[in-house]
């Protein structure tokens, strides 16, 4: 699987877990349910609960760099692909700021719209720079 599929795999479950946590099983109902396995499914499993382990963390990385807005404000969507990019520029060494970012981009522009994506794109921006 390449990466780009794996993110929005992992953006989904993200999405799917969006008060913090995925429902009992719910990773596992949903790697069989997409016929992922192997080591496609250890590196899904490894980004999504990279995720929800560190949620708290990147929901304050979030939130110290949103201006004008208010954390509850943000879109399901908008936030799934910023808790999904931030946990790869705080705690992914393998991944450049740069690709987390740009693969972002790639996601927010299939599910939401321009204004959405400019958001993300400068909230991403910040939390790479401030780190």
């Amino acid at each position: 699987m390449k990466r780009r599929e794996l993110r929005e795999h992992a953006f989904k479950l993200i999405f799917a877990g969006s008060d913090g946590a995925l429902p009992e099983g719910g990773l596992e109902y949903y790697l069989s349910d997409n016929e992922i396995k192997g080591k496609d499914a250890l590196a899904l499993t490894k980004k999504t609960e990279a995720v929800f382990q560190n949620i708290a963390a990147i929901d304050e990385a979030i939130q110290n760099n949103i201006k004008g807005y208010t954390f509850d404000r943000i879109s399901k969507v908008s936030l799934a692909v910023m808790r999904l990019a931030v946990a790869e520029i705080l705690f992914d060494e393998e991944i450049p700021d740069g690709v987390a970012i740009s693969e972002a981009m790639e996601i927010v522009a299939t599910y939401e719209d321009e204004k959405s994506k400019a958001f993300v794109n400068g909230v991403l921006g910040a939390v790479s720079r401030g780190k």
